[in-house]
């Protein structure tokens, strides 16, 4: 068994270590701090009032040699603000020194992990990318299809399936694509994350690899997609058996907190709804904030050993997603002391990794962007207790009496379902009906659904392959619609409701309320000072920004425009300057 040593020194124990003491002295021995201004020359600046002129202004930025982006699964725009975070963590900084995006949003239907990472990255919505959910109803095999699942590829680093993987169902190109394209196919591009769709869809389908967590392992892995042996450096890392030594810590409430630790409405971890937490399993494990540091572990081993943004002229993208702040949601809610407690421990592990790229880096060689895939529903019973309109809508009995009626007004047999399945609130008819009933089928439930508590819209297929509509429940349906995987007939439920089945505690997401559309943005590196922006942007401007920093095509099918204020900030070289005067 290894020992502790290298290990998060505040991830589990109450002493409140400052996260830059590891990374305070330079560890190559060159005295030089590599992110910012000396401080001598800050000195000068500020006494002198020379800030924003000559000497002291910032640095023109050429092409980042490392982009990193950060996506927080799970995190909505107000955790920004909600938690008192240390002015040595990660998310003050961010917000300090970074431009920070208070009203950036989701613009479709539904807001679930792999739809989310597929927009940040290729910069349009799932009717054109494809990735319409995390699961769907895929009507040419007859069953469920997981986005990124692939069993023409096996699994590279474990024995079980779970490495059958690729992103093959991903129709457009991501950023990363094109900056493999761009670049000859010179640059690198990794995905880090605990979820397998989460490392694979932001790595895009040209990414040299992506490597995700198998929790009955304990171990990380990929697919042979990207290759057939596992790069030496994941073999060591995975020979460690850190996950073995972390199952032995039980997860402790260490911070200051505004939230009740009894909650009838919570889920469990190690069979505990409560404080201390004492993960049984690999699977448990990754519930804590064991998994925030497991994944930025890899990600800063994965810098040194393929250096990432190291070589001249050349750019590489590392992007990491950390799951675990959705999975402690999902099961003890968006109020737990739970989640508080993983932000608060994130802000500090978030704080170390920026505290290595500043040593590892100069400001203009390194440009980071950190966002989510969603956000999330507030606990409805939480929302109940204080006279709001919420609930867990039971969908299995819905579909049962959807079943039902269907058969009563098409006199349909009682052997034939004329709803072959229910998921992502949406409706897909049995393949046997033909086109004429599966019309009359999708009229009929439509109206009869429209009756119910609860419903806002309901939509048909027919209606989201039409023309445009201009409310905003339309538009956000339809930016989410494929006909090819999407279903037949969508429900959109009330703001507040969330669906009983698989969450009969804690939370979940999906919706096109704000909640579960509204997450960070925030930008940090470069010649990038600071500031807020509160105008509101959509997700998807992420990857058209990036294209213009990264001087690479736009993503295939990116349609919106690049944020103007990170593209000045980043202060890129004027055209004379970038070919040298050249003609």
């Amino acid at each position: 068994m290894p020992s502790l040593s290298g290990i998060h020194p505040g991830l589990f124990s109450s002493a409140d270590k400052s996260p830059n003491a590891k990374f305070r002295a330079n560890p190559s021995g060159n005295g030089r701090y590599r992110f910012g201004l000396d401080y001598t020359l800050l000195r000068v600046c500020l006494i002198g009032g020379l800030i924003g002129g000559g000497l002291c202004s910032p640095p023109t930025a050429h092409t980042p040699r490392l982009v990193i982006g950060i996506v927080i699964d799970q995190m909505r725009a107000d955790y920004l603000r909600r938690f008192s975070y240390k002015r040595t963590g990660g998310f003050r900084r961010l917000m300090e020194e970074g431009l920070v995006y208070w009203n950036c949003h989701y613009t479709y239907f539904p807001t679930y992990t792999g739809p989310g990472h597929s927009s940040i990255y290729t910069g349009t919505t799932p009717a054109y990318h494809g990735i319409v959910a995390n699961t769907w109803y895929e009507r040419s095999l007859g069953r469920l299809y997981y986005c990124v699942a692939d069993t023409t590829v096996r699994s590279v680093g474990t024995s079980y399936p779970v490495g059958q993987r690729s992103p093959r169902t991903l129709w457009a190109s991501t950023i990363t694509d094109e900056l493999r394209y761009a670049s000859q196919f010179r640059s690198k591009v990794i995905g880090i994350a605990l979820k397998d769709r989460a490392a694979i869809l932001p790595a895009g389908r040209a990414g040299n690899l992506a490597l995700w967590f198998d929790s009955r392992a304990g171990a990380w892995i990929t697919s042979s997609y990207y290759t057939d042996t596992l790069p030496s450096w994941v073999e060591q890392f995975n020979a460690q058996r850190y996950p073995d030594s972390l199952l032995r810590l039980p997860w402790r409430l260490q911070h200051t907190r505004a939230c009740s630790d009894e909650s009838p409405h919570e889920g469990s971890i190690g069979g505990t709804t409560s404080f201390p937490h004492q993960p049984t399993s690999y699977e448990e494990l990754v519930m804590t904030p064991a998994g925030n540091w497991l994944t930025f572990r890899l990600a800063q081993i994965a810098i040194e050993a393929e250096k990432l943004g190291q070589r001249q002229g050349i750019t590489d993208f590392l992007a990491i997603s950390l799951s675990s702040p959705d999975l402690v949601g999902h099961i003890f809610g968006t109020e737990s002391c739970e989640i508080e407690e993983m932000y608060q421990v994130l802000d500090r592990q978030l704080g170390e990794f920026l505290n290595y790229l500043t040593w590892r880096f100069r400001r203009e060689e390194v440009l980071v962007f950190l966002t989510a895939d969603h956000g999330a529903a507030p606990t409805p019973e939480a929302l109940v207790e204080k006279g709001w309109n919420a609930g867990r809508y039971p969908e299995k009995a819905l579909l049962a009496e959807a079943q039902a009626y269907l058969r009563s007004m098409m006199f349909l047999p009682d052997t034939l379902r004329p709803i072959e399945a229910f998921l992502n609130q949406s409706f897909y008819f049995a393949q046997g009906l033909s086109p004429a009933q599966r019309h009359e089928a999708a009229t009929l439930l439509k109206h009869w659904l429209l009756r119910r508590a609860h419903i806002t819209h309901v939509y048909t297929a027919e209606d989201l392959a039409g023309p445009g509509g201009s409310s905003y429940a339309f538009q956000m349906l339809q930016a989410g619609f494929l006909p090819a995987r999407s279903g037949d007939l969508i429900v959109v439920y009330a703001p507040g409701w969330i669906e009983a089945e698989g969450y009969a505690v804690g939370t979940t997401h999906g919706s096109i309320w704000t909640y579960d559309t509204h997450i960070p943005l925030i930008w940090w590196g470069g010649g990038i000072r600071g500031g807020s922006i509160y105008t509101r942007v959509p997700i998807t401007a992420i990857a058209s920004t990036l294209a213009f920093i990264l001087r690479t095509p736009l993503p295939s099918a990116a349609f919106t425009p690049p944020l103007q204020e990170v593209i000045e900030q980043w202060r890129l070289p004027r055209f004379d300057e970038e070919f040298h005067g050249g003609r």
